[in-house]
């Protein structure tokens, strides 16, 4: 073999793994999203009421049942989470003139990053 075709034979490796490498991650972002839905569901399963500065507490089951996860980008360059479809989910976490913010948006992603971290630690093998 040439040092020209060895040269070419290596680039195109190289372009297949990163090709692949791509790929799995593009699988890997919704995988996390599920973990953030998770995470969601154990966080949001306290009883109700809840302590100011706590999570909230589960009246109706509403705001724990309702995230939806997305992802975008693709080819190994993207973002993915979940978003609330509950439109009080934002008082719930900054609290109002009359009431103690419940904050739960971190300690969603507090539980989850493990996971998600362990998710993407199995990319390139």
């Amino acid at each position: 073999m040439s040092p020209e075709a060895a040269a070419a034979a290596v680039q195109e490796e190289v372009k297949n793994r990163i090709e692949q490498t791509k790929r799995q991650v593009d699988a890997k972002m919704m995988q996390g999203a599920n973990e953030l839905r998770n995470a969601a569901l154990t966080v949001l399963a306290n009883p109700s009421p809840s302590a100011p500065g706590s999570p909230p507490g589960v009246r109706s089951g509403n705001l724990r049942r309702n995230w939806n996860m997305y992802s975008s980008g693709g080819g190994g360059n993207g973002i993915f989470g979940i978003q609330s479809g509950m439109h009080y989910s934002g008082y719930l976490e900054h609290g109002t003139s009359k009431m103690a913010p419940r904050p739960y948006v971190e300690k969603i992603k507090e539980t989850a990053m493990p996971e998600i971290l362990a998710l993407f630690s199995e990319l390139g093998g």
